[in-house]
């Protein structure tokens, strides 16, 4: 997903949240509020999301899904947003997750460069998680890596409340490497 298809899926779960209309600053502070880790995660967008949100309010309303009235955006007819995953992570998810946290371990072991947020962008774009359950699941496997005896990342702090599914995917990625 793109970051002007993110923050279009934004601007529709804002007004969605809050009956359907509202003004840019509201908008603007329910993306904050819930999104601030992914826009933390997603590089340059950090910078300027603000300005991209508008961009992103014009493009809706050009396609009929959105009706601006100065300051004040709300749904056009039938106009919904699909929420974000929550609740248990799928095993395609955990898989996703696995695959990029030891892809940036190996980096970690040989000397490269980790891209944590280049990983953290691709695996929101992937799975359409957001970063703070990323971070929390990055932080279940980093205790599932140390508990097989490897060097875990650093920037995560193990967490011992692992999801069903990540043991047997992070063991197997592992093995993979040996």
């Amino acid at each position: 997903m793109s970051n002007a298809e993110l923050l279009q899926q934004w601007i529709l779960e804002a007004l969605s949240a809050s009956g359907r209309a509202g003004d840019v600053l509201a908008v603007s502070r329910f993306v904050w509020e819930r999104h601030e880790p992914d826009l933390r995660a997603n590089g340059d967008l950090f910078w300027t999301w603000q300005v991209d949100l508008r961009e992103a309010a014009t493009a809706l309303a050009s396609g009929g899904r959105l009706v601006v009235d100065g300051p004040r955006w709300a749904l056009a007819d039938g106009a919904v947003a699909a929420p974000a995953p929550t609740g248990a992570w799928q095993p395609e998810e955990i898989q996703v997750v696995v695959d990029a946290y030891v892809a940036m371990l190996l980096d970690d072991h040989e000397g490269r460069p980790v891209r944590r947020r280049e990983a953290v962008a691709g695996v929101v774009e992937a799975t359409g998680r957001s970063g703070d359950a990323l971070e929390r699941m990055w932080s279940n496997i980093t205790h599932v890596v140390q508990e097989f005896g490897y060097q875990p990342l650093s920037h995560w702090s193990p967490r011992s409340n692992v999801p069903a599914g990540v043991r047997p995917a992070v063991q197997a990625a592992l093995d993979a490497l040996s």
